[in-house]
């Protein structure tokens, strides 16, 4: 079996233990090479120009594509990364197993906000595959929209483009509605009680949130719904240290036949 890993070296990417966990199980870190089955595998960080069309020529040729990108929410102590197969956040696939891996990140889902409060959007930088990236100024439009229609809206904007001034935490904490594209900020925000809005094709949580505008009148604050979604949400995302023993990568093998996006 071959894997052509083109995640980039650097520590914060951890290039090296992706590859350990590969070669633990039988695989040979090739630079480039055509997939002869679907245990083949071609990793990448997220599915975004220029390796979209490189993970479309995988798939269409049998093998299984891999996107990884910063885990959807954990700990700061806990460093994770979301791995799934074709897509990431919704857009793809990974296996779901039976154990309990929300419970182990420590993070308590606090109960939902019903008092007043502004609208927070929450902008992307606009990367992703054509499916998933958010539109030109979507973050903008959004708030104009939203102004119109008489609500009180703020924006945060993505701090890969504009150095952040205050936290994610300290920009939720007025907020009695949270609206982005695909952004993980989403996540954050279910946790802290507060309803969500997503506009993106996918989204990772979208069964605990509404999609779609419309949805902004009638926030979605359902426990069982959310609790399903964290559940969920946990199984695409691991720690460095499962990557490097090769953990998610021999589930995703397990149940390969499994998959749908």
């Amino acid at each position: 079996m071959i894997a052509v890993n083109l995640i980039r070296s650097e520590p914060h990417y951890r290039k090296d233990a992706f590859n350990a966990g590969l070669e633990s199980l039988g695989y040979r870190i090739e630079q480039e090479g055509k997939p002869k089955s679907r245990n083949d595998l071609l990793v990448i960080w997220n599915r975004m120009f220029p390796h979209e069309q490189k993970a479309a020529d995988w798939e269409a040729q049998g093998g299984t594509v891999i996107v990884c990108e910063n885990g959807y929410l954990a700990p700061t102590k806990w460093r994770t990364y979301a791995i799934s197969v074709h897509g990431h956040c919704g857009s793809g696939w990974f296996p779901i197993g039976d154990e309990d891996r929300f419970s182990r990140l420590g993070i308590a889902l606090e109960p939902w906000r019903t008092d007043g409060g502004d609208i927070l959007v929450c902008g992307q930088r606009g990367i992703g595959s054509r499916e998933m990236a958010s539109p030109r100024r979507w973050e903008r439009k959004t708030v104009e929209r939203l102004r119109a229609m008489g609500y009180r809206v703020r924006l945060r904007e993505h701090p890969g483009r504009l150095p952040a001034k205050t936290t994610l935490e300290q920009d939720l904490a007025s907020a009695s509605l949270c609206v982005i594209w695909s952004s993980t900020c989403g996540v954050r925000a279910l946790s802290l009680g507060i309803p969500v809005v997503y506009c993106a094709p996918h989204w990772i949580c979208h069964g605990a949130a509404g999609p779609g505008l419309g949805s902004v009148a009638k926030p979605l604050r359902d426990d069982s719904a959310r609790d399903r979604a964290m559940a969920t949400m946990a199984h695409g995302q691991w720690a460095i240290e499962e990557i490097a023993a090769g953990e998610p990568f021999r589930r995703i093998l397990l149940q390969i036949g499994e998959s749908r996006w």
